[in-house]
């Protein structure tokens, strides 16, 4: 005992002699040792969940009730694309392994006929290395039920397999239940028998299995080159809302199913439930209020077993005000992220009433601002991005927007997707980030790796491989990361803060990063991811308590501030950026 009082005597005269110190800082480090400020040195994430402050937007929060932002990108590799004419076909395989035994110290050949790269624990590190906290990781129906009723072990083994990969790098993941054009299966009729319609192309199809899509015989064929104005597609999503067969009610116990197999991950940020919902034939604005935003309802009934919607039939269409019943899950701790509907993404403007989705409380709506890309300035008016005359508020009607809904629902904002041609990078994607800054929202980036430009375009955070002859020869998973969208996108930001009215920014030319928050004295520390391009020098200035803890990884840095109680601020000097590794 007497050595135990000695070697606490020792420490606190150590830090009262030390210069700058004061009792704030002793009090600090002895409640919050340096070595607890990274959760991946402990081996577990900490769980995240929303908060709800009086007459804000609510955010996302971990334990300490800190304001996290999520920055990741989506990898594809999990996805069962559409490779040819024999991948359309009923009961065709995945085109790369499922089985996790091929992932193991080892990544399969990657090859042109499929739109993305296998996804291998390679990738996942590069992400946490270039700073990122998240994957917004791409799954897909079809191969977690291929069959009506029979869940795949080995799929959920593949899904897990990421995720420990991701909690080994201390990176969150959002379990993104992906579709585009619904489904692989929907066919493609060639030639088209309608007028103005052409086959339709279908390296984007992913999403529902066979016998899920419904088509009722309408052809496959597109107009204005877009894969959602398909007459078999509109049919089949139609038929998905309205519950034709019970295959809306096997979707969500396919989610479900999902959710009990990381029912106590907390790597697992949650569920992102349905990618860029598609309305069918149904006519806005009622489709999210009576078939979209109920059935999030009924999913998130399913799975936390909240019971807010009135009992009903599960097999036949399930009416607005319809719940769905408990499914056994009781996960009280994941986050749902919810989608809009597509046709926001096009307006960047809210088409659907404000009103609560559910009283469990853990929710984000989900945005895709794609403005200038997906807009009805380009898809409508053809106008390039440097001469739009919409969206009339600019890149900040997205998100002033966003807030107001979520502000409604009783939802934290995040961007679960958005991306762009990198032609105009240094128009929509600095413009975009500049508005996520400002909103305090996370993101997810479209896309990390993918095969090819179709049709000369590739948005990938790397270039795209090769591959204008010799399609059926292994190729390597990518070019280059593509340098000046990579230091866009490869930022300084505050990971976690007690101050959720923060204000910061970062530039990527420079390097300079400042962040200014406010914090009571005995609130969390404020955390700043800085990644390894970035080299200036670290200061604060302000109410801390004491010197910042500074640790450096293959990730960067990262810098832990601790509060004493008011006005700080975090700054990074301006310096050259480390120049490009060859590649």
């Amino acid at each position: 005992m007497k050595g135990l009082l000695a070697l606490v005597l020792f420490v606190v005269i150590g830090f009262i002699t030390y210069p700058g110190a004061d009792v704030v800082s002793l009090t600090v480090w002895l409640s919050h040792p340096p070595s607890d400020t990274n959760p991946a040195v402990q081996g577990s994430l900490a769980w995240l969940h929303v908060e709800h402050p009086p007459g804000k937007t609510p955010f996302i929060a971990d334990d300490q009730k800190r304001m996290v932002l999520l920055h990741g990108a989506i990898p594809g590799g999990l996805i069962d694309f559409w490779s040819g004419s024999d991948h359309a076909k009923t009961g065709a395989p995945p085109f790369y392994p499922i089985d996790p035994a091929a992932y193991d110290g080892r990544c399969p050949q990657n090859f042109a006929t499929v739109k993305v790269p296998p996804l291998c624990q390679q990738d996942i590190d590069e992400m946490a290395a270039m700073g990122f906290n998240s994957i917004r990781l791409a799954l897909t129906w079809s191969l977690l039920e291929p069959r009506r009723g029979d869940f795949d072990p080995l799929y959920l083994d593949r899904i897990a397999q990421v995720v420990g990969w991701a909690k080994a790098d201390g990176m969150y993941v959002i379990l993104d239940m992906h579709q585009n054009a619904y489904s692989r299966f929907v066919g493609r009729s060639d030639p088209p028998p309608l007028p103005d319609g052409r086959p339709a192309d279908m390296w984007d199809n992913s999403g529902a299995p066979a016998w899920a899509t419904i088509t009722d015989g309408f052809p496959s064929e597109t107009y204005s080159g877009q894969r959602e104005l398909n007459p078999a597609v509109l049919e089949a999503e139609t038929n998905f809302w309205y519950n034709r067969d019970g295959i809306q009610s096997e979707y969500i116990a396919t989610v479900a199913t999902l959710a009990r197999r990381f029912r106590d991950d907390s790597t697992v940020a949650g569920y992102s439930l349905f990618n860029e919902p598609m309305a069918g034939w149904n006519l806005p604005p009622g489709f999210e209020d009576l078939l979209l935003f109920p059935f999030y309802r009924r999913v998130i009934d399913a799975i936390t077993g909240v019971r807010d919607g009135l009992p009903c039939l599960t097999q036949v269409f399930m009416p607005a005000v319809c719940g769905f019943p408990d499914a056994g899950v009781h996960d009280l701790r994941h986050l749902f992220f919810l989608d809009t509907g597509l046709l926001r993404e096009v307006t960047d403007f809210p088409t659907h009433l404000g009103l609560p989705v559910s009283s469990y409380p853990n929710l984000a709506l989900g945005i895709h601002p794609y403005t200038h890309g997906y807009t009805v300035d380009a898809l409508v008016l053809h106008q390039p991005p440097d001469k739009a005359t919409y969206p009339w508020g600019g890149y900040d009607q997205t998100y002033s927007l966003a807030e107001r809904e979520a502000r409604a629902m009783g939802a934290a904002v995040f961007v679960t997707e958005f991306g762009n041609d990198p032609r105009w990078d240094p128009l929509i994607l600095a413009n975009e980030l500049a508005e996520q800054e400002r909103h305090l929202v996370g993101f997810a980036f479209w896309t990390w790796k993918e095969n090819c430009a179709v049709n000369g375009n590739s948005w990938g955070i790397y270039d795209p491989i090769d591959c204008q002859h010799d399609l059926a020869s292994p190729k390597p998973v990518s070019g280059c990361v593509r340098r000046a969208r990579g230091q866009m996108l490869e930022r300084v930001y505050p990971v976690a803060s007690a101050d959720p009215n923060l204000a910061y920014r970062y530039d990527p030319h420079t390097g300079a990063f400042v962040l200014r928050a406010t914090s009571r004295f005995g609130d969390g520390p404020t955390v700043v991811s800085i990644p390894p391009d970035v080299t200036g020098a670290v200061s604060v200035s302000g109410a801390v308590a004491g010197e910042p803890v500074v640790s450096e990884s293959t990730s960067g840095r990262t810098v832990t501030v601790y509060p004493g109680g008011g006005q700080f601020s975090i700054e990074v000097a301006a310096a050259p950026l480390r120049p490009a590794a060859a590649c």
